[in-house]
């Protein structure tokens, strides 16, 4: 995950101890940020590309590894994540995809698995003039695509034949604010998206704290 240089350290260990928790397989967590955080594996950003643009740099050869699962910061994590690096099967990423009206459909980079440089298109195909920072409606690819962030890219790639991808189940990845607002027990699902507000720890959920307690 990428922390963006504004994240408290404490968000990074509560993350880590919820992977660790949850995926069996070995693994290495490793934070993507700017500065160093005790006890934590952080390797720096590649390049400058500002705010989420950054996220496109994971995909190119120098930096993914193997198998990669990427994570939002503002993620909690319910149950086993075992399936969600589960091998893929002829695609180059699998992803979710997204539930917000503004871009139904399209690809959702909370949650995001790739192996070795399968999805190397994003980063090599990459315009770096076309991050930009704040993001504004009304710039398009020239399909009409709107681009808004590193999922509209994604989705750029995918609906014009570049990129193939697969999706994460329900039962794999849902979202806070459309699926598990209000819920008394934890949904049934590996990871909760906190996309937008609020995040994890602005809300009083019993599930949620228990998610991220220690």
């Amino acid at each position: 995950m990428n922390t963006g240089g504004f994240a408290p350290d404490e968000e990074v260990y509560t993350l880590k101890r919820q992977v660790d928790r949850h995926l069996s397989e070995p693994h290495e967590f490793v934070c993507i940020t700017e500065k160093d955080i005790d006890g934590i594996e952080t390797a720096k950003p590649i390049n400058d590309l500002p705010g989420w643009w950054g996220k496109i740099n994971l995909f190119a050869p120098t930096v993914s590894r193997k198998r990669n699962l990427w994570i939002d910061l503002d993620s909690v994590i319910v149950r086993s994540l075992n399936s969600c690096v589960a091998p893929l099967s002829g695609k180059q990423i699998r992803c979710g995809l997204n539930w917000a009206k503004s871009g139904f459909g399209s690809c959702q980079g909370t949650l995001v698995y790739w192996e070795g440089d399968s999805a190397r298109i994003i980063s090599d195909k990459f315009n770096h003039a076309d991050a930009h920072w704040p993001p504004v409606n009304g710039k398009m690819w020239d399909n009409g695509q709107n681009q808004w962030s590193e999922q509209e890219w994604m989705t750029y790639l995918r609906d014009t034949g570049q990129l193939s991808v697969e999706y994460f189940k329900n039962s794999e990845l849902r979202s806070y604010k459309y699926h598990c607002r209000g819920l008394d027990k934890p949904p049934h699902t590996s990871v909760v998206a906190f996309h937008g507000s609020p995040k994890p720890g602005e809300v009083e959920d019993d599930w949620v704290m228990e998610c991220r307690a220690k």
